[in-house]
């Protein structure tokens, strides 16, 4: 006897032949882990304000908000002008424009702790470089991370995102990534509390522990990274 389709399958037949033809030319079917879903994911053909449409018709409130870069909405006006105001001067010049440097001007206006920015194309970029300017400022080596938090795919924050949080999740890291970053090399003692607090810009976040300076953060570590609520 064949297998009947379920009813997730029944419901959305233009998703599941567009996840078939996926499959033959993107590795996994998906071009972002996080969007796989069983048996297939979902399709989306349009969005507007807090609402997007499969390519099946069913209507969904996105709670998402593209991994919350979306804080005006899907399609929000002002931003379509924009978009469709800047699109016939070009999209890419590989050069220094005007716009970079308002731009980075507002974030500072938003972010005042923001002394200098550094604009990247991912959260990947942004994790794997603030990485990298932590280790060269302290001279030191180790990150300490919260175990299920995503940072994104580079090999520094593989470990620790996904159970179990002290084996890697995917082949191809480097032997060394994985000791680097695996709960081991930083012992906190417990019942050790650690407590961070945001200072003045200038001086950045500023750690203590109940148990004085001596703590494993404060003597080796170059920074702490976690995740936002939002995503």
């Amino acid at each position: 006897m064949s297998e009947q389709p379920s009813p997730y399958a029944e419901s959305n037949p233009m998703s599941r032949k567009l996840f078939d033809e996926a499959v033959t030319c993107l590795a996994g079917g998906v071009v972002h882990e996080g969007r796989y879903a069983a048996p297939f994911p979902i399709y989306v053909d349009r969005a507007k304000g807090s609402r997007k449409w499969d390519v099946d018709g069913h209507e969904y409130i996105d709670y998402s908000m593209g991994s919350a870069s979306l804080l005006l909405g899907h399609a929000h006006p002002a931003v379509v002008a924009a978009i469709a105001e800047q699109a016939p001067k070009g999209t890419f010049y590989a050069n220094c424009t005007p716009l970079e440097v308002e731009w980075a001007g507002l974030v500072q206006q938003l972010i005042p702790s923001a002394e200098l920015v550094r604009f990247v194309g991912s959260g990947t970029e942004a994790t794997l470089l603030a990485i990298r300017v932590a280790r060269a400022y302290t001279g030191k080596s180790k990150i300490l991370r919260f175990e299920g938090h995503y940072h994104g795919w580079h090999d520094y924050v593989a470990v620790g995102m996904q159970a179990p949080f002290n084996e890697p999740p995917t082949l191809g890291l480097l032997p060394g990534s994985v000791a680097a970053t695996t709960p081991g090399v930083m012992k906190m003692p417990m019942p050790m509390t650690l407590e961070i607090t945001m200072t003045a810009a200038s001086s950045g976040p500023r750690r203590r522990s109940r148990e004085g300076e001596g703590d494993p953060v404060t003597r080796e570590g170059a920074g702490i990274i976690a995740r936002s609520a939002a995503g």
